[in-house]
């Protein structure tokens, strides 16, 4: 009987040697458990609303200044200041209760929606607080149904924005 030949398993090609990178210090202070700086505030963190609506591109600072103004109307009383880069709006109780941003297609007037009731079906999102209404011109801004929207989500109102 004829003995077979060892079968011999192909070798895998080496693995590359990987290079010996020096650590900057930073990321050897971090793994350390140092303390990270805290991180820069935006120039205009807390500034007035008006800082950031101004700041805004044509068409979206017309839309943002008609809801602005439709706000201010709802909720006598309501200040804005800049969080994010945005006009967050507050009652006079300081509870926040509306945010503006803007998008490519026009202005999001967000709102704690997931709260109050929207039978005109305005309200978009699924989050478990805010939802937001898509202002794509001044007319609706201006609307009657986005004014009760408002005036819901200022007495429901939130702790912080």
């Amino acid at each position: 009987m004829a003995k077979k030949a060892p079968t011999r398993k192909a070798k895998a090609p080496p693995k590359t040697a990987r290079k010996a990178t020096k650590k900057s210090p930073s990321t050897s202070a971090a793994k350390a458990g140092a303390a990270k700086a805290p991180a820069s505030r935006r120039a205009d963190f807390k500034q007035p609303g008006k800082v950031a609506i101004d700041a805004m591109p044509d068409p979206q600072r017309s839309i943002a200044l008609a809801a602005d103004k439709a706000i201010r109307a709802a909720v006598p009383g309501a200040t804005s200041v800049v969080k994010w880069g945005n006009p967050c709006y507050y009652t006079k109780n300081d509870r926040a209760f509306a945010a503006l941003m803007a998008t490519r297609a026009g202005v999001n007037l967000a709102l704690p929606g997931a709260l109050i009731p929207d039978p005109d079906k305005l309200l978009h999102g699924t989050g478990g607080v805010m939802r937001h209404v898509k202002l794509a011109d001044t007319k609706l801004a201006k609307s009657d149904a986005v004014r009760k929207l408002i005036v819901a989500a200022a007495k429901v109102g939130m702790d912080r924005m």
